[in-house]
């Protein structure tokens, strides 16, 4: 894949990453965590102290005035949490992910998978395929702080329980299971899909290459890419749910797509048949090219609201704005494009 054609412009990822600190952080939601790794990539590749100050502070501060974490931190952003003990070395930091590790190991597990919210009566059996983006990435990365295999074990369980029961013959993911009924939700929701891509790149790059886990998550992988690619519509872009060309078009899909697959191709993690596929070159390029229109020069890329498990009404009616949950993945296919173009394998 040639790189320097899928680049977004640098002012575009300096505006993407002012945007996403303007935000009202609430403490916390899935779509947080994707924004404030993007933030600490952007300060990285750009070597701008400021986005990486931005996302030290609001830590912190979160850090130095929680108590215990509960069932609903287990959106905390666990990676974003190793990510600054390791460039810090604040020793809290460190206690505060084993803390999340054992909260996201305690969670009782339903067909393979744990199931978070018992607390909430309507979402007591649910499993959501956000998740994937935020749990094995992070416990992965804990094994590595720590030295400490179970972790990795456990981020291997976690990885492969989601896919296990979301992703389905099509190669998508849906973007809920009911550990009760046993049943799938419907929707091939798109950010879903994005949340999935992710986890599973993000998950890969942190498992040792030799792990049991490596060859059916690469497989998973290798078939959402190639489902994701027969989806994409002309201009870049795709539905709001992937398989209904009726839904509206969502601009945070060009993002998850684009960066995920960027990342993919310079980690190695594509099979064979994938490699050099022009399609797949096409692909990203292409979605690049939207996001380049759809954030314009103010960085803001315009996604749907936070959106529950639900039938289609629930996806095709959300109201829109500027989300972390948007301007994450855009930057991130800024610096995954720098990254690969440099030539840096991690």
């Amino acid at each position: 894949m040639n790189d320097a054609h899928t680049e977004l412009p640098e002012d575009l990822a300096r505006a993407a990453a002012a945007q996403a600190q303007r935000y009202r952080y609430k403490t916390w939601g899935f779509g947080e965590d994707i924004a404030l790794r993007a933030l600490l990539e952007a300060s990285r590749v750009l070597d701008d102290p400021e986005p990486a100050e931005f996302v030290a502070r609001l830590v912190s501060d979160w850090d130095a005035s929680r108590g215990p974490l509960a069932a609903a931190d287990h959106v905390a952003p666990g990676v974003v949490l190793l990510e600054l003990h390791e460039r810090h070395g604040h020793a809290r930091l460190l206690d505060t992910a084993l803390e999340l590790g054992r909260l996201l190991t305690s969670f009782p597990i339903e067909d393979g998978v744990a199931v978070h919210r018992r607390d909430l009566d309507a979402w007591r059996d649910t499993v959501w395929v956000d998740c994937m983006a935020l749990d094995g990435p992070f416990l992965a990365r804990l094994g590595h702080a720590t030295g400490d295999d179970a972790w990795t074990d456990h981020a291997a369980d976690a990885l492969l329980g989601y896919a296990r029961v979301l992703q389905d013959e099509t190669g998508l993911f849906v973007h809920g299971y009911d550990v009760g009924t046993k049943r799938p939700s419907a929707v091939h929701w798109g950010r879903g899909n994005g949340w999935a891509l992710h986890g599973l790149v993000d998950t890969l790059e942190a498992l040792p290459f030799d792990h049991p886990a490596v060859a059916e998550a690469r497989e998973r992988l290798d078939r959402l890419v190639v489902a994701l690619v027969a989806r994409q519509l002309v201009d870049g872009r795709w539905h709001t749910i992937l398989d209904d060309p009726t839904s509206p078009l969502e601009a945070s899909t060009s993002a998850f797509f684009a960066s995920g697959v960027i990342k993919a191709r310079r980690l190695a993690l594509l099979g064979r048949d994938l490699v050099g596929d022009p399609a797949l070159e096409r692909m990203v390029a292409r979605a690049v090219t939207a996001l380049v229109t759809d954030a314009g020069a103010e960085g803001g890329l315009s996604v749907s609201d936070a959106t529950p498990v639900g039938d289609r009404a629930t996806y095709v009616d959300r109201p829109s704005g500027v989300f972390p949950w948007g301007q994450g993945p855009l930057i991130l296919t800024f610096t995954e494009a720098r990254l690969a173009a440099a030539g840096s394998p991690a």
